[in-house]
């Protein structure tokens, strides 16, 4: 009896016509495996962009504005040029939504404190209420001082569009001072005639100068309290009414 070698799986696949003349099924090779596609990744884009801003925060500080490159921005972010580029069109949009990422950082420390629910009870709760914004902005300085010099000095001082951004951040600030003021006058604790928008904006500029000395490094512990204390007894003694016990 003939015995038949067995035939390999290679040499199975490589019959090469059927009866008919025309290439067997087994001779056509199988298409590669696809490989499985990386699962995408929740929310990259706005992880990307908030990686991208948080380098640049940190490049824009310690090299400044004018001295730093879009490489620079794209080695500390740990990503190619040509990404970053996908997410922003170069250093000037940049520059915008640091400026905007940093203003949004500060008043988001100040918002809980100024805006609350509970309706006053005396003055010293309007004092209270301002005295805690005061406490988150001075920790959030402290904790990243970064923030404030690029939105008081570095990006006020590139284009008169990021100046009126920073007036805009200002007048927000004035904003809900103003409704730490009308809340006060709701309780009937303003002095009669006193405009809280006014207000507002007046203290909103006196926390002007503060900031600056902070940014340029002359601020010192006993005049932060002295300013924060002058702060608060203008508040008490300019802005409540007589009738509250506090003296003119």
């Amino acid at each position: 009896m003939t015995h038949q070698s067995a035939k390999s799986p290679e040499s199975r696949s490589t019959a090469t016509t059927s009866t008919d003349g025309s290439p067997s099924v087994s001779a056509i090779p199988a298409a590669p495996r696809r490989r499985r596609a990386r699962p995408p990744v929740a929310n990259l884009e706005e992880q990307r962009r908030a990686q991208i801003v948080a380098a640049a925060v940190a490049v824009f500080t310690a090299q400044g504005y004018e001295d730093t490159s879009m490489s620079d921005i794209a080695r500390q972010a740990g990503i190619g040029q040509g990404t970053l580029y996908r997410y922003v069109a170069g250093k000037r949009e940049l520059l915008d939504l640091v400026f905007d990422h940093s203003a949004e950082q500060l008043l988001d420390v100040v918002r809980p404190s100024l805006f609350s629910d509970a309706a006053p009870n005396a003055p010293e709760d309007i004092l209270a209420r301002f005295d805690d914004a005061l406490t988150a902005l001075t920790a959030a300085i402290d904790e990243q001082p970064e923030l404030l010099a690029l939105v008081l000095v570095e990006a006020a001082a590139i284009d008169e569009e990021l100046k009126l951004r920073a007036l805009g951040l200002e007048a927000s600030v004035a904003g809900m001072v103003a409704g730490l003021f009308e809340d006060a006058r709701d309780a009937g604790f303003l002095r009669p005639g006193a405009d809280p928008a006014v207000l507002g904006a007046l203290v909103a500029k006196l926390m002007v100068p503060a900031g600056l000395r902070e940014v340029m490094g002359s601020s010192e512990a006993a005049r932060r309290r002295r300013y924060r204390a002058t702060m608060l007894d203008f508040v008490r003694h300019g802005v409540f009414s007589r009738g509250d016990g506090d003296t003119p």
